[in-house]
């Protein structure tokens, strides 16, 4: 990126064929505005043009400017290229549009050009050229060619011929709508492109500090200008004198471009610059002044520049007064001019004020840059190391009388004193004050207050109104702070519980509260996704805790556990609940006498024997056919 460029909201710029005015095109926010200043001014700047043309539409941007004289009344005037296919016809003196010429399609206009105040040519981004008739702005003709493509510029020679540039250069026959001649090109797409005389032209492409010089008829490259760096505008008095603005913001200037070296041995087709241009301020940082735009007729230089990032200035000299020793020349430009121009602020300036606010500090980002995070997270801490300073001041200020004369006495000295918090109606005053006089620093004293039932409490004393401000600070500062995210959303919470009756009431709510919805959305719209992720980690935990169970933990161990065979055997057991009652069922530890036992029980007995016994005797004969069996199943020698 050039410095002109890092420094200057001023896209494009051009002067008239005479030198005398500049309009140039600068960025305010995200929309275009074109204005028109006088070259020559005095010392109050009298002359300093106010008005301006706004492009309303944000999605509209100038694409060219050419100046041109009309026919029908000599009226100098501005034709703006737009890149949804017009050309607006810009009156300066009358700061309005006064015809709008339509290409009939929405490609955007890549560049303009006007031949003898009579026609007017132009190219689109579809590779279309047009010719238009400035008598009665009605189209005369519209052509493309299959061979040239990605055009960027146009230059009329004649009635019969033009030339084309994309990153070759092509020359036309308008007649037979074909290309007679193709030129070497460029790497990068051209955007100088200027007839010196009627045999050869110059040429510039983007991001090149070569500017290269070609005989028209024939083709060939007659020298070839270097610059020291990349080249950003050029401005040629005819064939004698160029000077050219690089992307340093200096300015070089070559004298006889088309006379090459005098060396016969070895012709050398390329030429440096004679001189070298620097602006610096004159103050002690002497700082270098990006040129913006020059202008060159004869021996006088006509230098554009901006201070305080807007206003342009104009500064005039004679190139031919310096010897061809000082190859560099650095003019000192002072910082008083700014003072002394007329204030353009919507609002003026500040007498008393020691420094001039200057928008040129002004910078725009989103809410999601993190490029400076480490400046932020530093500034975050001190910002929350001072707060919790002045919290603690703040609660020594309001501790009440008795713990003040309980701490002098010396009292319950065991225990310390209780302080008590901020007092919620001054919480709201304060809060109130903020709101009203859009005081940033007050409001984030009250902000950084965490306390739930604080900010409960002061947004239910708070007015109605003011709530809707407060809405709108807050989605500002959840915008570019994430950090601050979950603090500031229970002051949104309790805003929209406490007075989301009286929001519903307020007509265009959706259009007040748009920076709000737009955060909260984007904040919304991650919510199902962190679910969804919440339930995957979940599963895959749970899975993972099953896998690394042993298995002597889920069924317990021989020595430590409970035995499964244990467990068959007791639930083999019948319990008989009335034999228990009549106490007739040993419990192994006390045993009855003899005595104790009736004639029934012995029968009992006795019964019980002969089941048991027949039970052990058909176990045995099963064990024994189950062995006859397992002998079946082998040989003699496995069973030797």
């Amino acid at each position: 990126m050039s410095l002109a460029a890092a420094v200057s909201p001023v896209v494009l710029s051009t002067y008239d064929p005479k030198g005398q005015y500049l309009c140039y095109v600068s960025t305010a926010l995200d929309k275009q505005r074109i204005s028109v200043e006088p070259v020559a001014k005095t010392q109050n700047d009298s002359f300093l043009n106010e008005n301006s043309l706004f492009l309303d539409n944000s999605n509209l941007k100038v694409t060219s400017l050419q100046w041109s004289f009309l026919s029908s009344n000599e009226t100098l005037c501005v034709f703006i290229a737009l890149n949804n296919g017009e050309i607006w016809l810009y009156s300066p003196l009358a700061n309005e549009v006064i015809i709008k010429i339509n290409t009939g399609n929405s490609y955007a206009i890549k560049d303009v050009f006007i031949f003898e105040n009579k026609h007017l040519w132009c190219i689109d981004s579809n590779d279309f050229i047009y010719q238009f008739d400035l008598s009665d702005f009605q189209l005369i003709t519209k052509f493309k060619l299959d061979n040239c493509v990605q055009l960027n510029k146009i230059v009329i020679l004649s009635e019969t011929r033009l030339l084309l540039a994309s990153h070759q250069i092509f020359l036309i026959d308008i007649n037979g709508k074909q290309c007679i001649m193709t030129y070497p090109g460029h790497v990068s797409p051209v955007t100088i492109l200027k007839p010196l005389n009627n045999e050869c032209f110059i040429s510039g492409a983007q991001n090149d500090r070569f500017l290269n010089v070609y005989d028209l008829n024939k083709g060939s490259t007659k020298s070839v200008l270097v610059c020291q760096s990349n080249i950003v505008k050029m401005s040629n008095d005819s064939e004698n004198t160029i000077v050219t603005i690089t992307e340093d913001g200096n300015a070089e200037l070559f004298e006889d471009p088309l006379i090459n070296s005098t060396n016969k041995r070895r012709a050398m087709k390329s030429k440096q610059a004679s001189r070298r241009l620097k602006l610096l301020q004159n103050d002690k940082t002497s700082t270098q002044i990006p040129i913006i735009d020059i202008f060159i007729k004869q021996d006088i230089l006509n230098i554009m520049y901006l201070q305080n990032a807007t206003i342009p200035f104009f500064h005039q000299l004679t190139w031919k007064q310096w010897t061809e020793i000082d190859n560099e020349i650095s003019l000192n430009i002072s910082s008083k001019s700014v003072n002394q121009s007329k204030d353009r602020t919507l609002y003026g300036q500040d007498v008393a004020s020691v420094v001039t606010y200057k928008e040129g500090n002004i910078s725009v980002t989103a809410g999601d840059n993190f490029k400076h995070i480490e400046d932020l997270i530093k500034d975050w801490e001190q910002e929350t190391t001072e707060n919790e300073r002045l919290n603690e001041a703040d609660d020594t200020a309001i501790e009440s009388l008795a713990d003040k004369v309980l701490a002098i006495s010396g009292g319950d000295s065991g225990k310390k004193s209780k302080k008590k918090g901020p007092i919620t109606g001054t919480v709201t005053v304060i809060l109130s004050q903020a709101l009203q006089s859009n005081d940033h620093s007050l409001l984030e004293n009250v902000l950084n207050n965490r306390d739930e039932r604080i900010i409960r409490d002061t947004i239910m004393r708070l007015r109605p109104n003011l709530s809707v401000i407060l809405l709108e600070r807050l989605a500002e500062r959840i915008a570019r702070q994430t950090h601050r995210q979950g603090a500031l959303n229970v002051w949104v919470k309790w805003c929209l519980i406490i007075h989301g009756g009286y929001l519903v009431s307020i007509p265009n709510l959706l259009k007040t509260l748009s920076s709000l919805h737009s955060t909260l959305k984007n904040r919304g719209n991650l919510l199902n996704r962190l679910l969804a992720l919440e339930t995957r980690l979940d599963i895959t935990l749970n899975k993972l805790k099953i896998n690394d169970t042993p298995d002597d933990v889920l069924y317990g161990d021989d020595e430590e556990g409970f035995n499964l065979d244990d467990a068959e055997d007791e639930d083999d057991v019948e319990y008989n609940e009335e034999l228990d009652d009549a106490g007739l069922i040993e419990d192994g530890e006390n045993s009855g006498s003899e005595d104790d036992y009736t004639d029934d029980s012995e029968d009992e007995d006795e019964d019980e024997k002969k089941v048991s016994q027949d039970k052990k005797t058909s176990e045995k004969k099963s064990t024994e056919s189950d062995l006859e069996d397992d002998e079946e199943g082998y040989s003699d020698v496995e069973m030797s």
